[in-house]
């Protein structure tokens, strides 16, 4: 039986954890010592380029360093990243992602454009997200 489109969503083997910093205030940092140390068995990636590890981990500077194609992207970094984001998950392959960011269409009309931004980065490389 064919794995349904959504499966990696919900059900990833490997996650990129985009903002991971050791932060105790950080969303990404939180998510990415939460994945490792609550028993998730896949493998987990922190981005972020301004650091060159997290927790021990190698922490990779984009998408395109990543040693693998993973199944999912986190996203948790400021609004004006996020379609920047998104674009680079869309080139490197990456087909799902959580957007963990405020400041969108909640915001006004500045955040509805920033909103649009990762809306059409994600339509354009066929990205399932959800946030």
């Amino acid at each position: 039986m064919p794995q349904h489109y959504l499966h990696p969503l919900f059900n990833a083997r490997s996650v990129a954890v985009f903002g991971a910093s050791e932060r105790e205030d950080s969303v990404a940092g939180i998510l990415f010592r939460n994945l490792r140390h609550a028993g998730y068995k896949g493998e987990v990636y922190p981005v972020n380029p301004k650091h060159e590890t997290v927790f021990g981990v190698r922490c990779y500077a984009s998408a395109s360093e990543l040693p693998v194609v993973p199944e999912l992207a986190l996203i948790a970094t400021p609004a004006p990243t996020v379609a920047q984001i998104m674009e680079a998950c869309g080139q490197r392959g990456i087909r799902h992602a959580i957007v963990l960011s405020a400041g969108f269409s909640e915001t006004g009309a500045q955040g509805t454009a920033l909103e649009d931004g990762v809306k059409a980065a994600a339509k354009k490389h066929g990205i399932r997200f959800i946030g």
